[in-house]
């Protein structure tokens, strides 16, 4: 089984939709006077904001200012985000097994570390790959390229764990296996071609 195991965040370790969505809806009301629902909104789930944005605006100023909203509501509205269940008991089980863990989102430095801040589990990953440190993000397999890189480990003894159509791509393209975190997952047809499905987080410490 694999000897580094890889994990997105949003949707896999830590539940922010409910943050996400209402700070991107608050911005676009804010600024743009729209009002979309929220399933109208699950595109932006898994993807970096600046990606996210451009369905809204291809105006440099304008994302920006888009931009810098977001942030500050995401920030104000953080309350609304939890640790899944189950999550920091899973992680403690696999370092206790000597499984080497890693960090591959799409949130950036600045953003992954206000995860750090609320949740106590930094201490549990060797390595973090955010968006501030590459230039293509998921689907492209670069960020999770990176991390194989950083470790000098072997991706036929990598696994990624994900909740978004985006980190299968992502893992797909790295040639790693890819867990589907279904707890945080939106259904799609694609994830029935997953190489792992995980019902709660301890089910991946009996995949090792």
């Amino acid at each position: 089984m694999s000897k580094t195991i890889l994990f997105d965040v949003d949707g896999t370790l830590i539940d922010t939709e409910k943050t996400i969505i209402k700070s991107w809806q608050k911005t676009l009301k804010d600024i743009l006077n729209v009002e979309p629902k929220a399933e109208d909104l699950f595109y932006i789930l898994g993807i970096p904001g600046t990606k996210a944005i451009e369905k809204y605006s291809n105006d440099p100023k304008l994302s920006q200012e888009l931009m810098n909203l977001w942030e500050k509501n995401d920030h104000s509205m953080f309350h609304y985000s939890n640790l899944f269940s189950g999550i920091e008991i899973m992680l403690r089980q696999l370092t206790n097994k000597n499984v080497q863990l890693g960090i591959v989102t799409s949130r950036t430095d600045q953003e992954l570390k206000m995860v750090f801040d609320n949740f106590p589990i930094q201490q549990y990953f060797d390595i973090c790959i955010t968006a501030s440190q590459t230039k293509l993000h998921k689907p492209n397999p670069e960020p999770i390229l990176k991390a194989i890189e950083s470790l000098k480990i072997d991706p036929i003894n990598t696994l990624y764990i994900g909740d978004s159509i985006y980190d299968f791509q992502c893992a797909r393209g790295a040639n790693v296996e890819f867990a589907l975190a279904s707890w945080g997952a939106k259904d799609n047809p694609e994830f029935s071609k997953v190489d792992y499905l995980l019902e709660k987080p301890t089910d991946l410490v009996k995949l090792i």
